[in-house]
């Protein structure tokens, strides 16, 4: 019997027009009765995710940063920040490619500085608000917490251009995830959606067996290694399609919800 559904955001829950399904509210109102927990997963921060959800961040776990916060009914309850060796490491690299630009997370803020065009043009209609500094240099100098460096790439070709040098020159001390056609994060080592799903699973006393999720990208894939039901969206990556059997419809018509529906609330 399913007891726990973790769901990626971006390309799974929301459409592409980063809108809940119709039947969001009705479908998790009938989970909670059930007494399944719904667990949001995503590469977002938190403000992010509550940019989405509004109020009703506070009656989900959410898994942020593709693992490195992990929040019930809006508090945090696990962290795993970047040293700031590690920082400076991606920062420095990031400085030297063209067409490439970070985001740097903290745990209320996204901090940016003036970049290419591409990102620039990103920057008019960021998911939620971000705080603009007037140099590269001031970013070194953050004295927060670091969670997540988001960065974007331009090249058109994420997979061959910044990621391989990402990994490369962090990826031994941090954990890298192409996270979205434009988009490559840098979380701690521990971070992970697989990772935080298993801490969220341990913490409810809820096995794998009982688990369902969903995702559609790169940085799922250890989100749907720890669900027995495992599904991948119909517009995911080959990768996932080829590992994970199950699949879930189209995000812009309901795929998340409409398998829910059909596999649990039947």
């Amino acid at each position: 019997m399913i007891k726990l559904i973790a769901s990626d955001l971006d390309g799974s829950l929301l459409d592409d027009e980063k809108n809940l399904p119709a039947d969001f509210d009705r479908v998790h109102k009938k989970l909670t009765e059930k007494g399944i927990t719904f667990v949001v997963a995503s590469g977002r921060d938190f403000a992010s995710t509550e940019a989405v959800f509004g109020h009703r961040v506070n009656s989900l776990m959410c898994i942020c940063n593709n693992g490195a916060n992990i929040y019930e009914n809006g508090e945090m309850i696990i962290c795993h920040s970047l040293t700031k060796q590690q920082v400076k490491t991606t920062l420095d690299l990031v400085r030297t490619m063209e067409n490439t630009e970070p985001l740097v997370f903290t745990l209320d803020k996204t901090y940016y500085t003036d970049g290419c065009e591409g990102f620039m043009e990103w920057t008019k209609n960021p998911y939620s608000p971000m705080d603009w500094v007037s140099s590269y240099d001031e970013l070194y100098n953050i004295d927060e917490d670091i969670f997540k460096i988001a960065i974007f790439d331009g090249s058109g070709n994420i997979t061959d251009y910044s990621y391989p040098a990402v990994k490369a020159a962090v990826g031994g001390e941090t954990a890298v995830y192409v996270s979205g056609d434009i988009w490559v994060d840098v979380v701690n080592t521990n971070a992970s959606k697989g990772r935080a799903l298993q801490l969220v699973q341990e913490k409810l006393g809820i096995p794998k067996e009982n688990t369902m999720a969903f995702g559609d990208y790169y940085n799922d894939e250890t989100l749907l290694e720890n669900a027995e039901y495992a599904f991948v969206m119909e517009k995911g990556v080959d990768l996932l399609k080829e590992k994970f059997p199950l699949r879930a419809g189209d995000n812009n018509r309901g795929g998340v919800t409409a398998t829910i529906k059909e596999w649990v609330l039947k």
